[in-house]
């Protein structure tokens, strides 16, 4: 591709139009003029080529793949090479995603001698999670004469995968990477029966009939205990909801000052982080980790595993996760988890049952599964969801008395909710955003101290 180069055009304006219009008043035959304009036409036509050959054979080579968490700067490095001769400069850019903010993204880069390579780099900010490819780059320079520019798109490729942003959960990272197991300042052991096999004894008073291994007793002929310990490995899976509920805008953190922290922009946004973070919380309680996505069906099951390998499945399974126009179908997430999951397992689901159809739908599908699993369901709530004389301000209008009834129902429906899943085993708790993480591995804390597994 050529266009005319900024020299061309004040040549044309500066120069040629003067110079024909003066011409043309003082009355100079027109074959002359026509002549006159055709040998500037040819000229200029004779240094056009020279631009598209000296871009021929220029060649781009980006990073292949760049991993970085959301909000954060990065550097794009590319090497350029052109071997024609004479070439000192050279213009590329590349056609970044809108997501992708780059702060110069065409670059001038001068090149020492034909043959050789250049380095170039991009400063970039990653401002949404997900994954992106850069496929091609776009070249230019000045023909011989610098009358043209000559532009041509490069094959290059570049993956460039931005992960949710934990910075804001260090606070609750930190304590759980100093310590393993239980919790505390020293490890001490964890009380309780348990449910695992550990070894046989001689029975010795006190002991629970119900522990006594009766066909030990019967071969020994003397009284034979069943020894329990707690479980030192369990699995847990958190079940993310990327539904069109998920989409609901969340509301911003107001700190000190009467500043408003930027937080997540969506729901779904929050699941994904507190999925992670949960998941490096397992990881430091010894405890395997699982995955599932679902929507109106079930997109991902991953089983529960442990290790970095593992983590960074997990991750990549997030990563790129959306919220999808589509009504959460609890049924079937349910059917996929009796199906697949056949250990006693820790299940966290992280949805919204702020519709009446919807919390009905999720108490009638998750009976079944409640009899096996020990499940948890965690939901963002609003400081809207209040009971009406909650707060002791008074409504100003008409209009703000209206919203605080419709946040006194929404409030009342979702502990009509919380009652009926707790009659199934199932509780039901709500976080406001900032807390979300830290409540979601409160709970799973609570579970195991509780040795509800």
């Amino acid at each position: 591709m050529l266009v005319p180069s900024t020299r061309l055009l004040w040549i044309t304006a500066l120069v040629l139009v003067p110079l024909f219009t003066v011409l043309g008043m003082l009355h100079v035959p027109s074959s002359l003029l026509a002549g006159l304009a055709a040998l500037v036409g040819v000229l200029a036509a004779l240094d056009a080529p020279s631009a598209s050959a000296r871009l021929s054979g220029v060649t781009v080579e980006l990073t292949d793949t760049i991993r970085v968490s959301k909000g954060r700067s990065f550097e794009i490095e590319g090497t350029l090479m052109s071997p024609a001769e004479g070439v000192r400069v050279l213009e590329i850019g590349l056609p970044f995603p809108r997501e992708l903010k780059a702060n110069e993204p065409v670059l001038k880069v001068a090149l020492p001698t034909a043959g050789q390579r250049s380095e170039v780099s991009w400063t970039v900010v990653a401002a949404e999670r997900g994954l992106f490819h850069v496929r091609s780059a776009f070249v230019g320079c000045a023909s011989r004469f610098s009358l043209w520019e000559g532009r041509r798109e490069v094959p290059c490729q570049c993956e460039v995968r931005v992960y949710p942003d934990l910075n804001r959960e260090r606070h609750v990272l930190a304590p759980l990477f100093l310590r393993r197991g239980a919790l505390g300042m020293h490890q001490v052991r964890q009380l309780g029966k348990g449910r695992e096999f550990e070894q046989l004894r001689a029975y010795l008073p006190g002991d629970s009939y119900e522990d006594i291994f009766w066909k030990g007793t019967a071969k020994r002929r003397f009284p034979v205990t069943r020894m329990y310990q707690v479980e030192r490995t369990q699995e847990v899976y958190v079940v993310v909801d990327v539904s069109r509920r998920s989409a609901r805008p969340i509301e911003p953190k107001v700190g000190a000052g009467n500043a408003v922290e930027a937080g997540a922009e969506t729901q779904c946004e929050r699941f994904i982080q507190a999925a992670l973070i949960l998941a490096l919380a397992a990881e430091q309680q010894g405890d395997r980790f699982g995955l599932i996505i679902f929507s109106d069906q079930t997109h991902l099951l991953l089983p529960a595993g442990s290790g970095r390998a593992h983590y960074n499945a997990c991750r990549d399974a997030l990563y790129t996760q959306q919220p999808r126009v589509v009504s959460p179908d609890y049924e079937d997430l349910f059917i996929s988890v009796g199906n697949r999951l056949r250990h006693r397992s820790l299940i966290i689901v992280l949805t919204d049952l702020g519709e009446p159809w919807l919390a009905e739908s999720f108490g009638e599908a998750v009976k079944q599964a409640a009899r096996k699993h020990v499940i948890l369901a965690h939901m963002l709530g609003s400081r809207e969801f209040q009971p009406l004389f909650s707060r002791h301000d008074d409504a100003r209008d008409e209009d703000e008395l209206y919203q605080k009834l419709a946040g006194h129902l929404i409030w009342h429906d979702l502990q009509d909710t919380a009652r009926a899943l707790k009659q199934t085993g199932v509780h039901l708790t709500a976080s406001m955003e900032e807390n979300l993480v830290g409540d979601v591995v409160s709970e799973y804390l609570k579970v195991k101290k509780r040795q509800l597994l």
